[in-house]
């Protein structure tokens, strides 16, 4: 039970510290707010892994230098990367913090007291959780996405138009022709997707407003099920959703930020960004066996960096995802490719 005292009054300090230092750098007011509300959070955590440390004469360990280098190394990735994802990386590879509370609640090791202090912990967690999934809009998202939609089209049309044309240049313009449909295509989807969440929140968030008008009950057995789903105790969801009736809709139904225009540019943006990267070589002039392997070598190097990223998103292992990304990539590449050779065979 040491051991597991000491490590989780270390992980508490560490996230009270990092998320307090994300929110210094945080210029949006009311990002800044909800990740100094965290890092206090995460502070009540540590003092009472401290309390229990100091019953049982157990000696804790601070932050040592390699995890203030670790901090650092959260800033850097925060500066180049966004908050999303560094937060994605924060969490990654955690055991469940919900989960791990609910189940030191249940030790017999800790007191009837502890118990109770450990499941309001839990509580912090799983209202901690669904901040952390709306801390951040989701442009990074959206732009990871879309880059990776435009490498794979417009790798899979170079390749087959390489098969059927010699000219790097007619292959260069058909792959640009292909990445510009695909631009408009994709910036107009993400305004639609965008405005259509955007709307239905605030739909949602109208009708919670005035339910919470007109029957106080029926929005706290709302919460009541929003937290045993996220495996809160049912007693103390029923304790906690009562006094968190007055903010209902800024759990069940957070607002959406993102503009749909903004979306949209981005989106586009991105898609047009990874288009242009696998006709490169033909821009330069390479054609043939070569001016292939080139677009494939960058196209496959970019979409695996692309699918690590997506694989932090998505809480998948980072590497994993990559490669397979890169495989199904090249594959469907190759495919067109064979189709584009096969044309130039046989149509006159």
């Amino acid at each position: 039970m040491s051991e597991s005292v000491v490590k989780n009054y270390k992980e508490e300090l560490f996230d009270y510290e990092i998320y307090g230092r994300l929110a210094n750098m945080e210029k949006d007011p009311k990002l800044k707010k909800t990740l100094f509300k965290l890092s206090e959070m995460e502070r009540y955590h540590a003092e009472f892994w401290k309390e229990i440390a100091d019953k049982r004469n157990l000696k804790l360990k601070n932050l040592n230098l390699l995890d203030k280098i670790k901090i650092y190394f959260y800033l850097i990735i925060r500066k180049l990367l966004g908050l999303n994802i560094t937060i994605r990386i924060l969490e990654s590879g955690e055991e469940d913090d919900i989960a791990k509370y609910g189940r030191l609640s249940e030790m017999e090791e800790f007191s009837e007291d502890e118990r109770r202090r450990l499941k309001e912990i839990m509580l912090d967690e799983a209202v901690h959780e669904k901040v952390l999934g709306n801390v951040e809009a989701k442009n990074v998202g959206d732009f990871v996405y879309g880059i990776s939609d435009g490498l794979v089209e417009v790798l899979a049309a170079v390749s087959g138009l390489s098969g059927a044309i010699s000219s790097p240049l007619l292959v260069a313009v058909g792959g640009l022709i292909v990445g510009a449909s695909g631009t408009l295509s994709m910036a107009i989807g993400a305004y639609l997707s965008t405005k259509s969440e955007k709307d239905v929140k605030e739909q949602e968030r109208r009708k919670l407003e005035l339910e919470k008008s007109l029957d106080h009950n029926a929005v706290q057995l709302k919460l009541i099920n929003f937290f045993t789903e996220l495996g809160v105790n049912t007693e103390l969801a029923k304790k906690a959703s009562i006094s968190l009736v007055d903010v209902a809709e800024n759990i069940l139904y957070p607002q959406v930020n993102e503009s749909p225009i903004k979306s949209s540019l981005i989106t586009g943006a991105s898609y047009i960004t990874g288009a242009i990267i696998p006709i490169i070589p033909y821009l330069f002039g390479i054609s043939g066996i070569m001016g292939v392997f080139f677009s494939y070598l960058l196209a496959g190097l970019a979409t695996f960096i692309v699918g690590s990223i997506i694989g932090v998103l998505s809480g998948v292992k980072p590497i994993r995802k990559g490669l397979q990304m890169t495989s199904l990539a090249l594959l469907a590449a190759l495919g067109t490719h064979s189709l584009g050779y096969l044309a130039s065979k046989f149509l006159p």
